[in-house]
């Protein structure tokens, strides 16, 4: 064990020091250039260190803000974040070292935080980043008379930044959820599973699903979902086939360049769909098409409800949740990371450190504890020596003096070269961010104070992986049977559609269907991850078996949607029926003790890969 753990810390390693790709989106990377240029320029022109430190901070912030992935507008995404910042940093001076109130909200903050990356990686990063500015002030703040002019500051560093974002280019409208659609496109034109770019384009949709034309957007989706299980069945020749690819990336070519109508009026009501296969999936290509370019859209139907961003979260609050043994880690590590840099300052400041900067152990902490065991400890491992390596050229930056204006232009210069290299992975990243907050106050103490309380919230971060992790090669059987009963109910309810068709056990389909995608991106997600963690000798979730069994999962989720084709072309209703009922018994027998052989529709495409899942998972003792 302790072998394979050396490994995977290596690759980790290995992985986290991998450059990646610098100036990713230059666009918007130049309008947060413009923003922190202006801030560094004004604060020099103020004639006062302190209130350009000030100022920076937070135009940097705020620009992580606009840098960091959201689903709105970006003008909606920067302000947003903008004025949670300004609210966190003037809650946290007003509240001012009352740990017995900061440390608990700092807590709760971090465990919402934590929680919310179910939902997605940028809601969650922006409320850690907006708790963690709260305690930054609540442990900075030197008294309550200067608390105001601090705040004011770093409200005009923040509205610098959100003013930038005026800058040319301007993107369109709904810009994030019109990308997502026309992704969901492109990925139907590749033989690759849908689902994942299915839910995203859900989950995109569904935050704007209260403002105009959010009804032409479901209906893409729902047509979309449609050619899916359409094209599962299609036998039609190689050169047809590729004529439809052509088709889809046309679709997904005129949502990006032409915008959907503002307003759902021009609604139409469709038909069942032909019996023919190849003419229904060109009716629902043809049908996208017309509403991407603007043209009446079909009435979407009520069935199709992605789940919300509380739903998801509240299906997280169970014991087994690996997001709630990650928002726990991240809750109770940053307490224990904020205490150890109290005691550090308490011990070193103010020779040594800067003092009333333990937050810096907890900005560590959190940054580097994630749900996955690999990434970690790769991230811990990039960002230390990252860090090492800033905090040296900071502190012999310290040593060119205190001139205002040539500290103006490194500041901007180490800026830049954050800006420009953020990109490539996590040294790269911390080796300019380091050398720029180093430099934000004179002498090399900034420097020493934010490498020293890296180190030490890498450490904290380790030594929290290794006293509560989250294993996910043991849940993977819990996880892949759980996906198997979602998959089964989806059966039993496309079986009781086709024998008695209603609008009541077409929702009932609908809803399974969303539990059964969700439960098999799940149990994928938990086998990628799992393949970066050591493994046991006596393991029986080997990564050879996690690839089979994911492959062979794809296999019966693929003839699943396929079924749920021919029942919308209303093929065969009493063989479709009983395919699907034996299909969900096979499936709930899947965590048997014993293989029980092939069952009664085995012959079938579905059950044939039923009987290579249940070939492929493996059992204690094998």
């Amino acid at each position: 064990m302790a072998t394979t753990a050396l490994r995977a810390v290596g690759t980790a390693a290995i992985r986290g020091l991998r450059p990646g790709r610098p100036l990713h989106d230059p666009t918007r990377l130049a309008r947060v250039a413009v923003g922190m240029i202006v801030a560094a320029v004004i604060g020099y022109a103020l004639h006062e260190p302190v209130d350009q430190m000030i100022l920076c901070v937070g135009a940097f912030l705020s620009a992580i803000g606009c840098l960091m992935p959201h689903t709105r507008h970006r003008l909606a995404a920067a302000s947003g974040t903008a004025v949670a910042l300004v609210g966190a940093a003037a809650v946290g001076a007003v509240i001012m070292q009352r740990w017995w109130v900061v440390i608990p909200l700092v807590a709760v903050g971090l465990f919402v935080g934590g929680l919310c990356r179910v939902v997605t990686v940028g809601l969650s990063m922006r409320i850690i980043v907006v708790t963690i500015t709260f305690l930054a002030f609540a442990e900075i703040t030197p008294s309550r008379n200067e608390w105001g002019g601090e705040i004011g500051l770093f409200a005009a560093g923040a509205a610098i930044m959100v003013a930038a974002q005026f800058l040319p280019p301007y993107e369109p409208r709904y810009a994030v959820q019109r990308e997502a659609l026309a992704a969901l496109y492109e990925r139907l034109a590749t033989d690759g599973p849908y689902g994942p770019a299915l839910l995203a384009a859900e989950r995109s949709v569904a935050t704007v699903h209260r403002l105009p034309n959010a009804g032409r957007r479901t209906a893409l989706i729902e047509l979309a979902e449609q050619i899916g299980r359409l094209r599962l069945i299609d036998e039609s020749s190689a050169a047809d086939r590729a004529a439809i690819d052509d088709d889809l990336r046309a679709v997904a070519a005129a949502i990006r360049s032409t915008p959907i109508r503002s307003d759902d009026s021009h609604v139409r009501d469709e038909g069942p769909l032909p019996a023919d296969v190849d003419a229904a999936l060109r009716s629902c290509i043809e049908n996208a098409m017309t509403i991407a370019t603007g043209g009446p859209a079909r009435r979407p139907s009520d069935d199709h409800l992605p789940p919300s961003a509380l739903d998801l979260v509240r299906e997280e609050l169970r014991p087994s949740s690996p997001y709630a043994h990650h928002a726990a880690r991240l809750a109770v590590s940053a307490v224990v990371g904020q205490l150890a840099g109290m005691a550090i300052g308490a011990a070193l400041a103010p020779r040594i450190v800067e003092p009333a900067h333990g937050f810096w152990v907890v900005v560590a902490v959190v940054l580097i504890l994630v749900p996955d065991y690999g990434e970690t400890f790769s991230r811990g491992i990039a960002r230390t020596i990252g860090t090492l390596l800033g905090a040296a050229l900071g502190i012999g930056i310290a040593f060119l003096g205190n001139d205002p204006l040539l500290h103006t232009i490194i500041l901007i210069v180490l800026f830049l070269g954050y800006l420009a290299f953020r990109s490539c992975g996590q040294p790269w990243t911390m080796f300019w961010v380091v050398a720029w907050i180093g430099i934000l106050t004179p002498g090399p103490e900034g420097a020493l104070t934010r490498g020293l309380y890296t180190v030490v919230g890498c450490v904290i971060a380790f030594a929290t992986y290794a006293i509560a992790p989250t294993w996910h090669r043991p849940r993977l059987r819990a996880s892949l049977l759980s996906w198997a009963d979602a998959e089964a109910d989806r059966l039993a309810a496309l079986a009781a559609l086709w024998r008695a068709p209603s609008e009541a056990h077409r929702l009932t389909v609908a809803e399974a269907t969303g539990r059964s995608r969700l439960a098999r991106i799940e149990f994928t997600t938990a086998g990628e991850l799992a393949q970066r963690e050591p493994a046991r000798h006596d393991e029986p979730w080997s990564n050879e078996s996690i690839d089979a069994v994911s492959g062979a999962v794809l296999g019966v989720a693929r003839e699943v949607a396929a079924l749920a084709g021919r029942q919308e072309l209303d093929t065969d209703a009493q063989a479709g029926a009983e395919n699907a009922d034996d299909g969900a018994v096979r499936l709930r027998a899947l965590g048997a003790p014993a293989d029980e052989g092939p069952g009664a529709g085995a012959d079938e495409p579905l059950g044939a890969a039923i009987d290579s899942l249940a070939s492929a998972l493996p059992r204690p003792g094998r």
